[in-house]
């Protein structure tokens, strides 16, 4: 008998230390599942995160082309109105409508020449190229007065 309790006593430390074994091996095979879960997510959210940044870089860079351009529009705006108020200045200066009764040929051709710049103006906003003549004006009375900078880009006043 005191054989037989001996053996059952090495079985039972077998099965028991069998079971530990067991379950050490089933804790490792979990462990190593988690730690691949956890490396593919870790990949996924570095490769958000560059998506994201390169994402972010492209909106700044678009932020910055379009405040540059707005810059651009604002100072064209800012030089448009520069010329209305320089207008309205020389227009206020004068009385067109007694003007036009005592000297009708005079302002008839002061209106039409004007006209005819500012149509020359549309048409280069257009994209009508420049002449010759119109890039090598030297004289004020052969300058476009309506919009010099365009019409004529060599002219300094």
């Amino acid at each position: 008998m005191f054989l037989l309790g001996k053996i059952k006593m090495l079985v039972i430390m077998t099965v028991i230390i069998g079971a530990l074994g067991f379950g050490a091996w089933k804790y490792y095979q979990y462990t190593q599942q988690q730690i691949l879960i956890y490396a593919t997510n870790a990949a996924q959210a570095e490769q958000a995160a560059e998506e994201s940044n390169a994402a972010m870089e492209a909106i700044k860079q678009d932020l910055e082309q379009v405040q540059k351009q707005f810059n651009e529009v604002s100072q064209e705006f800012a030089d448009a109105q520069s010329r209305v108020d320089t207008l309205e200045k020389k227009l206020s200066k004068h009385d067109l409508g007694q003007l036009a009764q005592a000297k009708p040929g005079l302002v008839e051709k002061i209106i039409d020449k004007a006209g005819a710049n500012v149509m020359r103006c549309i048409e280069i906003l257009s994209g009508s190229p420049l002449t010759e003549e119109e890039i090598n004006v030297t004289k004020k009375s052969k300058a476009n007065n309506e919009c010099p900078g365009l019409a004529n880009p060599n002219y300094k006043p």
